[in-house]
């Protein structure tokens, strides 16, 4: 793990783009004194803008999350938090910045490379001057990313203001209410010509990955197409992680929806035959969002479970009349600074997610017919 060490914050008595670049100078001006003065020497760098969008109880943990991305992806971080109730009232907002350098701890004889981050705390009432600020403490020439916290739809009037300027929107669908209204609200953007990424679909890149591989061998890869079940459990909490995971698997082997039936959707194979799915929930403590995911043909079971420690993927293939292939890989543990860094390797729009994501909401608008009692 990379050290890491952050400057103490520099208030401002006044909050406006003059006033802040100011600031940073006299920052980066301190941090040149010391070097001069026998300390170690600091590298400046930025390759892209971080715009966070939160709210003033979040400020400390993603301060933290920015830390940990600068020994990552170096940047220039504006935190845009919004406190208490909006109003109206107010006739003149009052708005607190500061800002702080994130470092990382070289070895010997190499300079230290260090990010910058602006904060900016504003009651609600005040959302109207925050986009005006952000927008001109912008690095040129590097991408701008923007990432929305908030636990609610991404509806606010600040986000449609730096929209325009963002090559890229990251969210946590997880995290927000109305499970598949969230989907859809998340393709309303991506239709409007948004760039999504979603944390939830980063978090699912180790079993996309395990379960592509369990069909890497040929007597695996021949049974790809004849698939006839899939079943994925999941915890409460997983459900929209599920629902992209399905709509993955079918968008990928071009499965069309069919019809449904009490236990789950019925999709339609490009060869004519039928795929049944289902999403089970289960309760488990050891699961941050699902447990396993079953691919079944005639003879043959492929499977990618989580261990019972949470901490490994268990990837398996049952063939018929051939030996059965198990293997365990180590999950990591995918922090916000690691998926917004795995985003930035995306110049703009994400095909794959978009496309299971389309394929889900397809899935989830058929309604399911009730159990025969």
């Amino acid at each position: 793990m990379t050290d890491l060490f952050t400057t103490p914050s520099m208030r401002l008595t006044q909050v406006d783009a003059g006033a802040i670049e100011r600031e940073l100078a006299r920052l980066w001006s301190a941090a040149t004194k010391t070097e001069q003065t026998g300390g170690v020497a600091l590298m400046r760098a930025c390759v892209f803008n971080l715009v966070v969008l939160t709210d003033a109880a979040h400020v400390a943990p993603v301060t933290n999350i920015i830390a940990r991305l600068t020994a990552l992806r170096p940047h220039r971080a504006i935190v845009a938090a919004l406190d208490g109730d909006d109003d109206a009232t107010a006739p003149q907002p009052r708005l607190e910045a500061w800002v702080q350098a994130h470092c990382t701890l070289a070895p010997p004889g190499r300079p230290q490379v260090c990010g910058e981050q602006i904060t900016i705390m504003a009651p609600r009432a005040a959302g109207p001057y925050i986009p005006g600020i952000v927008l001109s403490l912008l690095e040129p020439d590097v991408p701008v990313v923007l990432w929305w916290t908030l636990d609610r739809l991404p509806d606010h009037a600040l986000l449609a203001n730096l929209q325009p300027v963002a090559d890229r929107l990251i969210l946590d669908t997880a995290r927000m209410p109305g499970g598949v209204d969230t989907l859809h609200a998340v393709r309303a953007l991506i239709d409007a010509g948004v760039a999504v990424g979603d944390f939830v679909w980063g978090r699912l890149t180790p079993w996309r990955e395990q379960i592509a591989q369990l069909f890497d061998a040929p007597p695996a890869l021949r049974r790809l197409r004849s698939i006839e079940r899939v079943t994925i459990s999941h915890v409460p909490r997983g459900a929209t992680a599920a629902l992209l995971l399905v709509g993955w698997i079918a968008a990928r082997l071009d499965w069309r929806p069919s019809k449904v039936h009490h236990t789950g959707a019925v999709l339609s194979r490009p060869d004519g035959g039928s795929v049944r799915i289902e999403r089970v929930e289960v309760a488990t403590e050891t699961a941050d969002d699902l447990v396993s995911a079953a691919l079944e043909t005639t003879d043959a079971r492929f499977t990618v479970t989580r261990s019972a420690t949470g901490s490994h993927l268990v990837a398996c293939a049952i063939i018929d009349d051939l030996t059965p292939i198990e293997r365990a890989v180590h999950l990591p543990k995918l922090d916000a600074a690691t998926l917004i860094a795995d985003e930035l390797r995306l110049a703009r729009h994400d095909p794959i997610y978009e496309a299971a994501l389309r394929q889900a909401l397809d899935l989830a608008k058929q309604q399911p017919t009730p159990a025969p009692e």
